[in-house]
């Protein structure tokens, strides 16, 4: 694989975002050129009662080892999370943690071979090479610590960038990205117009849903112990007229959406629907979903079996084999 692992960055984003308050800890640490962000609060996230159930999911445990292969970093070593990213080169994730740099280099010798140390911008990094049985798919991620506290884990190739990006002044490269005034759970912005510039104008509904939008916010915020949540969304656009015409499309997209998740439970799919608010307020679209415990209940007992349907079935036996006998029969 050639590009950084940040299945968990993407996962939160094509979910709308999870969002947590990043403080300034991390956000003082966005380069230039950042295009995307998400931020999740994991101290908070550890509290909910959701996540403590997980604690017996084998899904949930492959989840935390992969995070931990991906970024050489464990999550529970982990307070905020930042993962911010930018055209083809920028992209990295921003950790504040509880481990010291000492304790992190410890761990990563005792990889062998496949650890190594080297430098940058000043910096000390410690790299650590994959272990993928394709030689090709080999990659090196690299940790360096910006201050006791605080940890950059990307791919060895995209450190450069990053620190060249830390060159601008800060508070133009803070002014890139809108962040909370809160302490929400999970929180993610997206600059649209990055995303979109440059690119062949079609006649489709993306283009039309994309053209007129210039960034994107979502956050979401848990009811009591996290039985119910509220995702909160808002979208400025160029105009009130793309303001208007996005929220006249915006349906459309959810309905479809909605269509294809829950084409087994086709009822679900349009309670879910009637939980969310879409308004045009001038230059922007604000978007509003309130999902309490019952649905909330429901919702998550659909996503597991969905996710047990897509499970791959065990390999078939031969005709005439048998299951494996051990010593003694075994």
């Amino acid at each position: 694989m050639h590009t950084v692992r940040f299945r968990f960055g993407l996962l939160l984003l094509a979910f709308a975002a999870v969002t947590a308050a990043a403080g300034d800890a991390l956000l003082k640490y966005i380069p230039a050129g950042t295009e995307y962000a998400v931020s999740v609060d994991a101290d908070a996230l550890r509290k909910l009662s959701f996540f403590k159930d997980l604690s017996t999911n084998s899904d949930a445990k492959t989840f935390l080892e992969d995070f931990e292969r991906d970024y050489n970093i464990r999550l529970e070593d982990c307070s905020e999370l930042l993962f911010v990213g930018g055209g083809r080169r920028l992209r990295g994730m921003l950790a504040e943690t509880r481990l010291s740099e000492q304790a992190l280099a410890s761990r990563l010798r005792k990889f062998g071979d496949r650890f190594s140390i080297s430098g940058e911008g000043g910096r000390k990094l410690y790299c650590l090479l994959s272990a993928d049985s394709i030689v090709s798919s080999r990659i090196t991620i690299a940790l360096t610590y910006l201050e006791p506290q605080v940890v950059l884990a990307t791919e060895r190739e995209y450190i450069a960038p990053f620190f060249a990006g830390l060159a601008a002044p800060a508070e133009a490269r803070r002014a890139l990205v809108t962040a909370p005034k809160g302490r929400p759970l999970a929180w993610s912005f997206l600059r649209v117009e990055a995303l979109t510039g440059g690119k062949k104008k079609k006649n489709d509904l993306s283009s039309m849903f994309l053209k007129g939008m210039r960034t994107a916010y979502l956050e979401l915020n848990v009811a009591g112990d996290g039985s119910g949540w509220r995702l909160d969304g808002s979208a400025l656009c160029a105009n009130a007229a793309s303001a208007q015409q996005i929220a006249m499309l915006l349906p459309t997209y959810l309905q479809l959406g909605a269509g294809l998740l829950f084409a087994d439970d086709p009822a679900l799919g349009r309670e879910f629907l009637q939980q969310v608010k879409i308004i045009p307020d001038n230059d922007r679209v604000i978007l509003e979903l309130n999902v309490p415990k019952s649905l909330a209940d429901r919702l998550g007992g659909f996503l597991e079996s969905q996710a047990k349907k897509r499970i791959a079935p065990p390999d078939p036996v031969p005709p005439g084999v048998g299951p494996a006998v051990g010593p003694g029969g075994k």
